[in-house]
């Protein structure tokens, strides 16, 4: 008996084994594919390069690249050269965004540690990335023809079938468009149409209204004088925060990024960089320093 009970024990074992076996391998192999971004944070990343990777998208003033000589320029190129320095950190200006929302699955897949552009943050795009403090503020207004005061004061007016708004697509005024003036016509225009062809569908009355920041209405008016207005209303119909996009759960990344940047809000040099670029004053709403508002 105790042969046969020794034999069926070390049949069972072999059995175990067996089974066993390629368990391990399968966690094994699983193990070996996992990517390395999964276990290193990106702050860690950042450390060991000693480099912060940026995402980019060309729009004037935040980053102005030169057709000739691919050299960028502008606040936000500013902003994050002065921030690495102050950092003692690399800034590698690796990927150009071409549309809106391009940045996202590039920080999603860890080609690139931050979005270094003035992203503006809103609920849906909360839900996939994170963001930074802001470095300066801006506001949206609804623009209309020079002669046209039927909205003035009246901004419900616009959110009728007759009226036509004339609409970028992923653009932040064709998002204000759809939530806040859902009846009124959309005349949309292409991802990367430039701003101008919004403006000209304006003054050529193929559209009523144009929603968009003071910085661009400004810009746009100084060079046609006479063509367009913003209509007066009580307040903005949006101010944004200007600041830099993340991958979500990195919060000591986040929280570097915050004390150099209040550091530099707090030292005159972000003052400075935005002076450098506001061609028109007020355009750009500034961050109010904290201590405006303390008790203390």
């Amino acid at each position: 008996m105790s042969k046969l009970f020794d034999k069926r024990d070390f049949l069972r074992l072999l059995g175990s084994a067996a089974v066993a076996a390629p368990t391990a391998i399968i966690a094994s192999e699983a193990t070996r594919k996992k990517p390395a971004s999964e276990d290193v944070s990106v702050y860690d990343r950042v450390m060991q390069s000693r480099t912060i990777r940026c995402g980019y998208g060309v729009w004037p003033p935040f980053i102005v690249k030169n057709p000739n000589t691919g050299k960028l320029s502008g606040i936000f190129y500013d902003y994050m050269e002065a921030l690495g320095q102050a950092l003692n950190l690399k800034i590698n200006w690796a990927e150009e965004s071409g549309g809106h929302g391009d940045y996202i699955p590039s920080l999603k897949a860890g080609r690139i540690d931050a979005m270094c552009f003035s992203v503006w943050p809103n609920a849906s795009r909360g839900q996939q990335v994170d963001f930074t403090m802001p470095v300066y503020y801006t506001a949206h207004y609804a623009y209309a023809r020079a002669d046209d005061k039927r909205f003035d004061n009246n901004l419900d007016a616009i959110n009728d079938p007759p009226v036509t708004v004339v609409a970028i697509d992923g653009e932040m005024g064709a998002l204000i468009a759809a939530s806040d003036f859902p009846k009124a016509k959309k005349l949309e225009l292409p991802e990367l149409s430039d701003q101008l062809q919004a403006f000209l569908s304006l003054t050529t009355k193929k559209a009523d209204i144009f929603i968009t920041d003071t910085s661009t209405a400004t810009e746009y008016e100084a060079a046609n004088p006479g063509k367009i207005r913003q209509v007066p209303a009580p307040a903005p119909l949006r101010v944004f925060r200007n600041t830099i996009a993340i991958a979500q759960k990195q919060d000591q990344f986040r929280r570097m990024l915050d004390t150099a940047t209040e550091e530099m809000l707090s030292s005159g040099k972000m003052e400075k960089i935005i002076a450098k670029y506001e061609r028109y004053p007020g355009t750009f709403l500034r961050v109010d320093p904290g201590y405006l508002n303390s008790n203390r």
